[in-house]
């Protein structure tokens, strides 16, 4: 999502219950339609589903699950929650967005009922009703954009020099190291095993790949296999090629198709030069974790405690005019 002064804000969380659906293909079906929606107001979408789903992840244990969906949570400029489902999942990811200031939205048919629990946490500032599909479309995108421009005045609030670099040095500290059974989680998810493994594993554990740029490797750009491992090891970590192809199993001649390939996905020209990649590596995998630090600075910080008050009174407000209207 970009402010009008051009600024990306970065990625936003599709919440949805996942566990014992019903109509399990065709709910993952309307996130990603969700997705459509955020991703056309300029935001990178993540989905849970492609990558802790409980059927096609089933091999994650919980704590993998926590640990890589509570990071994608708490980095996100935003969530968006479909409350068409009861479900603890959901709950639980509103609750961590409230607790690191960041707005959630909630999406459900206009005729059902929502717990009053979950439309009176202080982190719904929106909640669209819907009785269509090109209704969803229209009044989500007119839901960001709100979402939008309210960041875009808090951010224009001044804060002093110092107080922004040490949020932002600590923002790096905290994407550089992640839980060790994260990192183990994420390779297996990404399909790395062996030498290449454990190259990475160390590359992690001393700093030299960001442990939240692996997990933005593997679960917003769904990198898998032998090509994220050849991305990893010759574009991340400047192993020479032949070295490369020895730790993957290939010849250097398919370990560079395969970084071709891997490349591409990430937007990058096959022949990229190094000052290329070495833009998108700040750009996308050591930036991208300083986005939380960069969209919460001012949700406490600063804020004139009446405006605070009346902003909430608003949000109320709005919420009650909601479930007061007629329901289709």
């Amino acid at each position: 999502m970009e402010t009008r002064t051009g600024i990306r804000l970065g990625e936003a969380y599709v919440s949805g219950a996942l566990t014992s659906l019903e109509e399990g293909a065709r709910t993952r079906l309307f996130y990603e339609l969700l997705a459509e929606v955020v991703e056309s107001a300029g935001l990178r979408a993540y989905l849970p589903h492609r990558v802790t789903d409980p059927v096609t992840a089933a091999h994650l244990d919980p704590r993998a699950v926590y640990d890589i969906d509570r990071a994608h949570v708490t980095g996100s400029r935003v969530v968006v929650a479909y409350a068409g489902i009861p479900s603890f999942g959901v709950g639980i990811e509103v609750e961590l967005a409230r607790e690191h200031g960041i707005p959630v939205i909630l999406v459900v048919e206009r005729e059902r009922t929502v717990s009053r629990l979950l439309l009176g946490n202080p982190a719904v500032v929106e909640c669209v009703r819907f009785t269509d599909l090109d209704g969803l479309r229209r009044s989500l995108g007119a839901a960001l954009e709100r979402v939008r421009d309210v960041v875009a005045s808090e951010a224009a609030q001044a804060v002093s020099d110092d107080v922004v670099v040490q949020r932002f040095l600590a923002s790096l500290g905290q994407a550089r190291h992640l839980p060790d059974g994260e990192v183990a989680a994420l390779l297996r998810i990404g399909d790395i095993d062996g030498e290449a493994a454990t190259h990475i594993r160390d590359a992690v554990a001393t700093g030299r790949l960001f442990g939240a740029g692996l997990r933005d490797l593997v679960g917003r750009h769904a990198l898998r296999g032998a090509d994220l491992s050849v991305f990893v090891l010759r574009d991340v970590l400047e192993r020479p090629l032949a070295d490369v192809a020895r730790m993957v199993g290939s010849d250097p001649r398919t370990a560079k198709r395969r970084l071709e390939a891997a490349r591409a996905r990430l937007g990058l020209a096959p022949d990229a030069t190094a000052n290329d990649v070495a833009q998108w590596l700040v750009t996308e995998l050591i930036a991208p974790p300083t986005r939380a630090l960069q969209l919460h600075l001012f949700s406490g910080d600063g804020r004139n405690g009446t405006r605070a008050a009346q902003a909430e009174d608003d949000r109320q407000a709005g919420l009650a005019k909601q479930e007061s209207e007629p329901r289709a």
